[in-house]
């Protein structure tokens, strides 16, 4: 019998490569078992962009492929390689890469014979071969080019084709995605799929010799495997996308979007390449409106959204400023984010302190970036210590890179003495004299639940009278929040717990955003402790980015877009590496 072996489950994450749209999967109810499963080529252009309906099914899954012997539709089981998917039964087996960020190529040498049956939609494309040999058939929202490489292609009465071997039992062809019809690109332009494959694996092994080329030894079974999921979903400018500057997607399909927040969280993770990693901070001002917000969510086709995500970028600069990061980065470069910072800045103090005593609000759950976060049951407009302190972060790096670029100094002491100021209203709104709480600006109740965003307050660090330190961190010990998988997002005593999103689960953000405040805070020990925590939830339950905090196993009642589980995402696999190599020496 025939096993899988996979260097990643395409159940657990399709299968992908840097900048493409393209990429593999099991069907949604398939399973890695011999003659369970059934492999689709898919886009994944417009998945999640839009997020209006969670609940909807999802239409990623464009074409099945089928290995087929004398006529009939043979049992399989996928496998994979970081650069390769096999398709494989009793008689042989199909190889497929992604050559390409829009090409697909596909071989088989066994004197197999393949069956590619793309979805139907109402409106697309009829099949229709085309003068030089392809054939062009509906994909999705765009159109679909199969270009026959070795062997001969027929089109079935039921819309599918059949790729059968030539005289040496092969076949060879490719799928290339357009948004436009077809031009007059000739075949021998294509890459051979050798030469593919060879491409692929090249950059991968670039980029973990770039990043992470090794980690301590209890980490390192997952080192590629992470790797390979952050560079997968890694989007870069193409000339026809959204994507301005590099940029790193959340996940494959259901969350196919790179999301502010995280672009910030994504440069101190991958900092180990200074370009990269300033490219990525850079992207997060590339659709900034004119008001100085900046969108929550760019996917392949952008426009601004009326969502936004926490200002984190502020703890970013100055991660990366303290880090000696931004030593070879162009003047120009850095006066552009500092003005494009400053106004990202003002917003927050323009159109969001409604009740305008210096101290903004957010105005709606998704602005908090905590989804389901109790914290904000007081309801809305709410003010809350992490927000603010997020922008007194914000206000810190602006004078540090306004000093490096040559910004009169008294500019930049303008942004210190804000921070200042305002480090002084948030001790004074937020802080009760035992805990952090938070305020509705409205009607002045005072929320003192036990969701731990509210405690990123102490990314103040030494700002921070030692008083307040220390009972910050033995609040936070003494009263729920320490799993062995790291930081629950709601305390476990709380009777809002309920495993959400953010409403007791074991997430990316408040990981990072806990240990980067604790070291900040003189508190590094504490901060290694639950790092090293999660880096080992991570390793042994796959780069899944919400953890049950009982079991420290993947939250999988949570699904989105009529998938059945999460997939693996790019926050988890970068914030593994980064824990793993910062915490594990």
């Amino acid at each position: 019998m025939l096993e899988s072996k996979c260097f990643v489950d395409p159940l657990s994450t399709p299968f992908s490569r840097r900048g493409s749209y393209l990429a593999f999967a099991n069907r949604n109810e398939g399973t890695p078992q011999f003659g369970k499963n059934t492999l689709y080529l898919m886009t994944c252009k417009g998945g999640g962009s839009g997020m209006s309906n969670l609940n909807s099914q999802n239409s990623c899954r464009q074409v099945a492929l089928e290995l087929l012997w004398e006529g009939k539709k043979l049992p399989t089981v996928i496998s994979t390689t970081p650069t390769e998917v096999i398709l494989e039964c009793a008689k042989g087996s199909a190889r497929f890469c992604i050559a390409e960020e829009y090409l697909m190529l596909g071989k088989g040498t066994d004197g197999l014979s393949l069956r590619l049956s793309p979805q139907r939609g109402v409106f697309g494309a009829m099949p229709l071969d085309l003068p030089n040999g392809t054939w062009r058939f509906a994909f999705s929202d765009d159109n679909g080019l199969l270009i026959p490489k070795r062997g001969s292609v027929r089109l079935s009465p039921d819309g599918s084709f059949l790729l059968t071997p030539d005289a040496q039992g092969v076949f060879e062809f490719g799928i290339e995605e357009t948004a436009v019809d077809p031009g007059a690109r000739s075949l021998d332009s294509y890459p051979s799929y050798e030469a593919a494959v060879a491409d692929a694996e090249k950059e991968f092994e670039e980029f973990c010799a770039e990043l992470y080329p090794s980690l301590p030894a209890e980490f390192e079974p997952m080192r590629r495997q992470a790797l390979w999921t952050t560079w997968t979903l890694l989007a870069d400018p193409d000339g026809v996308s959204a994507y301005q500057h590099s940029m790193v997607k959340m996940m494959r399909i259901i969350f196919e979007s790179a999301f502010g927040w995280q672009q910030a969280m994504q440069a101190i993770f991958l900092c180990k390449n200074p370009r990269l990693a300033w490219d990525i901070l850079r992207s997060c001002f590339d659709h900034q409106d004119v008001n100085g917000r900046i969108e929550d969510a760019i996917s392949h086709r952008s426009g601004m959204g009326a969502s936004m995500k926490p200002p984190f970028q502020g703890v970013a600069l100055n991660w990366l400023l303290d880090h000696g990061c931004l030593e070879g980065i162009p003047a120009e470069e850095k006066r552009e984010v500092y003005e494009r910072m400053a106004k990202w800045t003002e917003f927050f103090f323009k159109f969001r302190d409604l009740d305008g005593d210096g101290v903004w609000e957010n105005q709606g759950a998704i602005e908090t970036g905590w989804e389901d976060a109790a914290y904000f049951y007081v309801g809305f407009p709410l003010a809350s210590p992490d927000m603010n302190a997020y922008t007194v972060c914000m206000m810190d790096a602006l004078a540090r890179l306004g000093k490096s670029i040559g910004v009169p100094e008294a500019e930049c002491s303008a942004w210190s003495k804000r921070a200042d100021e305002l480090t002084e209203k948030i001790i004074k709104r937020f802080w009760n004299g035992e805990r952090w709480v938070v305020v509705n600006a409205r009607t002045g109740a005072v929320g003192d639940s036990l969701s731990l965003p509210m405690f990123a307050a102490l990314l103040l660090g030494k700002r921070l009278p030692q008083e307040i330190i220390d009972k910050t961190v033995d609040f936070i010990w003494k009263n729920g929040f320490i799993t062995p998988y790291g930081f629950a997002s709601e305390s476990l005593d709380s009777p809002y717990f309920n495993h959400g999103f953010t409403a007791g689960s074991v997430i990316v953000p408040a990981q990072l955003i806990l240990c980067l405040a604790l070291e900040g805070a003189g508190k590094p020990e504490l901060a290694k402790e639950m790092g090293l925590r999660y880096a080992r939830a991570l390793r042994d339950n796959g780069m899944f980015h919400i953890l049950n905090a009982l079991t420290g196993e993947p939250e999988r009642g949570l699904v989105a877009f009529g998938e059945k589980q999460l997939f693996w995402s790019s926050w988890a696999s970068s914030c593994y590496l980064f824990f793993a190599d910062r915490y594990g020496k």
